[in-house]
Parts: structure tokens; C-alpha cells; sequence
């Protein structure tokens, strides 16, 4: 955490689509990570959330950039009293698994040739249900 104050990241939101949201964080000019999300609709009419990429540039990993990213998503969900989070990861993604792990998320599905053009085409759903803010 420190080392994130340190470096001086600052954070920018965009939206091009309806219902999608990317943020991104800058270090000087360059965007060194960003997490693009949307809303999608579930058939008893409540909301989710789909996170569609997570990446941070590789010589900005391990300063926090990927979890204040992640975080600040989190955040808003439970603020907007969205409850379920969501996610796809290839099987063989350690990193990315343990990495979502730790902010509770779990693998609730396997998916068979989910990818086209990768080995192993499989993915694991990781979703995480979130507590929200109930106002008094």
C-alpha cells in the first residue's frame, strides 16, 4: 500500500457503453492497469456484476495497482447494493485464481472449451456475493 502512495497512481473512469464501466489507473501518462465491468440483468430481475479484464502492466505488478483496482469495484457494488460479482479464469491460471481468492471470490462452475484459440480451452467461474450497505 505504501508503495502505491509512493509511486503517486492516479484513477479515471470511462464509459463508452451502456452498462460497462472501465477504470484505469495512470502513473504519469501511461495507464499502467485497468478493470473494464458491466451490469448484467439475471432472470429474477436482480443485478450482477461481470468483470471482463483485469490487467496491470508487468513492471507496476505487486504495488497494489490490481487490488485497489479490484477493491474500488467491490466498493461500488456493495454502495450500490449489488450483491454477486463475477468472473471467467483459465483453468491453468494460478495467479489469477489465488489472486481473486483472496478477495473471497470462489470457483462456482467449470466450463468446457470456453476458449477458442487457448490451451486449455476450459475456464472456472469465480464469483463472489458481496454485503451491501443497508441504509438506516
Amino acid at each position: 500500500m505504501e508503495a502505491f502512495r509512493r509511486v503517486g497512481f492516479d484513477f479515471h473512469c470511462y464509459c463508452e457503453v451502456v452498462n460497462s464501466c472501465c477504470f484505469y489507473s495512470y502513473y504519469s501518462d501511461i495507464c499502467v492497469g485497468s478493470i473494464a465491468c458491466r451490469l448484467e440483468k439475471k432472470e429474477n430481475g436482480s443485478v450482477r456484476v461481470y468483470i471482463m479484464t483485469l490487467g496491470v502492466l508487468a513492471p507496476y505488478r505487486e504495488l497494489g495497482i490490481g487490488s485497489r483496482l479490484l477493491n474500488h469495484v467491490l466498493d461500488l457494488c456493495s454502495k450500490q447494493n449489488i450483491t454477486e460479482i463475477y468472473l471467467h479464469v483459465q483453468t491453468n491460471n494460478d495467479d489469477a485464481i489465488n489472486f481473486y481468492k483472496k478477495f473471497g471470490f470462489e470457483i462456482t462452475e467449470t466450463i468446457q472449451n470456453y476458449y477458442a484459440n487457448i490451451t486449455p480451452p476450459d475456464c472456472y467461474v469465480l464469483t463472489k456475493y458481496i454485503q451491501t450497505h443497508t441504509k438506516k
